[in-house]
């Protein structure tokens, strides 16, 4: 075993028990220790490290942080939060309007954006509720997880899959193969959570430590998210006639988020809220990923079950738990590179399971740390690593279940 496969694991297990280490510790300084850890060791020289970030994600999340920082800083949360409390909403349809409205920005701006616009409106929902933020803010990551499986650009690991898995029509092919599945599996979530709500019960006085927008200009922040859109959905319909004609998505958030920057006067204030950590949090992760798939540990754990990595039990065995320890999206990198047959099926099998992964662990999807770094940075505790996992493996299993069967036995 390589030393950076050990790193990994280690860092695994400092996450999953981080409640009982000191506050101070965040997520992405254990990342980033484990990936400073791989640099001083040699596993991996500091230009491979350099060379072997994805930039490409890294610049598509400044943009979409600064885009989500810019809405908050417009006070769109609060009219939000305002409209549901003159109409006094119950904890139910406070939960079906953060799940829907999270599931549809994930499938339309991709799930990071969804998490980081969606962590404040769940916060203040909350705190108008008086009841814990951690059932709102594991509500917002399963639905952000779940919202994300239905388009190819609801999340990095299926826009990874359109542009590299040979589908000639994205779109339509995720919206026909899977939008069935995603149905299902909302609707189990919600009335799921409804059900440990009424089992936490308990009002709380807990709040978050929100900085009040500015309520400046809105439309810079809204023509930033209405040119995100039109670029995004513009850029899938380029790949289907062309392949040729790609856009990468980190030059497409950079030049959405130019607005924000050009014509808001709190610009700096913008700048300012951008979540940093979680950048650093990226880098490191792209940093001790690369370095295990460089030891060539998996190719040879894999051995000859390596040219079967399209056969539908394996794949999902291997893109359900390599998500928990990789994160889905270094996970399908990898595989793609490994796979020797990218049918249909297979490509939306593997979207399916990688996605639906994302809500066993909180480091299975990077939209789930973003929304705990979010919290955080408002002060609030969101959630453990056990009660975020205990909460959602039955969401984890029947949605996948069913995503399964669906896929391989009725669309196949």
């Amino acid at each position: 075993m390589s030393f950076s496969l050990i790193i990994t694991i280690i860092i695994f297990i400092l996450i999953s028990i981080r409640q009982w280490l000191p506050s101070w510790l965040r997520i992405w300084h254990i990342m980033s220790m484990g990936a400073i850890a791989i640099l001083l060791m040699g596993e991996v020289s500091f230009k491979s490290a350099f060379t072997g970030v994805d930039w490409n994600v890294i610049a598509y999340l400044f943009g979409v942080f600064s885009i989500a920082a810019a809405l908050y800083d417009s006070g769109i949360s609060d009219r939000m939060c305002d409209y549901l409390n003159k109409h006094h909403p119950s904890i139910s349809i406070s939960l079906l309007f953060l799940m829907v409205f999270s599931g549809i920005t994930a499938a339309v701006l991709t799930n990071d954006a969804a998490a980081v616009i969606g962590t404040p409106i769940a916060l203040t929902l909350a705190r108008l509720l008086k009841i814990r933020p951690t059932l709102l803010l594991i509500a917002l990551c399963t639905s952000v997880t779940i919202g994300s499986m239905l388009t190819p650009v609801g999340n990095p690991q299926n826009i990874l899959i359109a542009a590299k898995g040979h589908i000639t029509n994205p779109m339509s092919s995720f919206a026909l193969w899977l939008i069935v599945p995603t149905v299902f599996s909302m609707l189990f979530a919600f009335f799921w959570l409804l059900y440990v709500q009424k089992k936490w019960g308990s009002p709380c006085q807990e709040h978050a430590d929100l900085p009040k927008p500015n309520h400046g200009s809105t439309w810079p922040a809204y023509l930033s998210v209405g040119m995100l859109i039109i670029m995004i959905l513009g850029d899938s319909i380029l790949i289907s006639i062309n392949p040729n004609y790609h856009l990468p998505i980190g030059v497409i958030a950079l030049i959405a988020c130019l607005p924000v920057y050009c014509f808001n006067r709190h610009r700096k204030t913008v700048l300012k809220e951008v979540d940093w950590p979680t950048l650093i949090f990226f880098v490191a992760m792209f940093i001790v990923t690369g370095a295990v798939l460089a030891s060539g540990d998996l190719q040879t754990w894999l051995g000859p079950k390596i040219n079967e990595l399209d056969h539908p039990p394996l794949l999902t065995m291997i893109s359900f738990w390599g998500s928990q320890l990789f994160s889905n999206v270094p996970l399908i990198e990898i595989y793609l590179q490994l796979l020797t047959q990218q049918s249909l099926p297979t490509m939306m099998l593997l979207s399916a399971t990688s996605t639906l992964a994302g809500n066993l662990f909180i480091i299975s999807a990077a939209s789930n740390v973003i929304v705990v770094q979010q919290a955080e940075k408002f002060n609030v505790k969101p959630f453990s690593f056990w009660e975020f996992a205990l909460t959602l493996l039955p969401i984890t299993i029947v949605s996948l279940i069913f995503s399964y069967i669906w896929i391989v036995f009725v669309m196949s």
